[in-house]
C-alpha cells in the first residue's frame, strides 16, 4: 500500500488492515462490491488499525475528519470521532 498516509513518518507505527470483503481466502466473488477509490481504501485501513488498537490520539482525529471529508455517511467514523472527542488523550 502507497499513499498519503503509508508514506508519513506519522503513521509509521501503524500497520493498516485492509478491507476484507471474503473473497480472497474463500474464492467467492462478492454479489456487489464497491469501487472505493485508493485514497478511501487507504485511509480506512488505517482507521481499521487505529480502532483494533483503541487509539485515542490526535492523529486519529485527524485520520476521522480525513474519512468524513472523502465520505460523511460513513456513520462508523463518526462514531470513532465521537469516541476521540469525547476522551481527549
Amino acid at each position: 500500500m502507497s499513499g498519503k498516509y503509508a508514506s508519513s513518518p506519522e503513521w509509521a507505527s501503524i500497520k493498516p488492515i485492509p478491507l476484507d470483503d471474503g473473497s480472497k481466502d474463500n474464492d467467492i466473488m462478492p454479489l456487489a462490491t464497491i469501487a472505493y477509490p485508493d485514497e478511501y481504501l487507504e485511509a480506512t485501513s488505517y482507521l481499521r488499525a487505529v480502532m483494533a488498537a483503541n487509539e485515542l490520539s490526535e492523529r486519529a482525529l485527524k485520520l476521522t475528519e480525513d474519512i468524513i471529508s472523502m465520505n460523511p455517511a460513513h456513520y462508523t467514523v463518526w462514531y470513532v470521532l465521537l469516541i476521540l472527542i469525547s476522551f481527549p488523550s
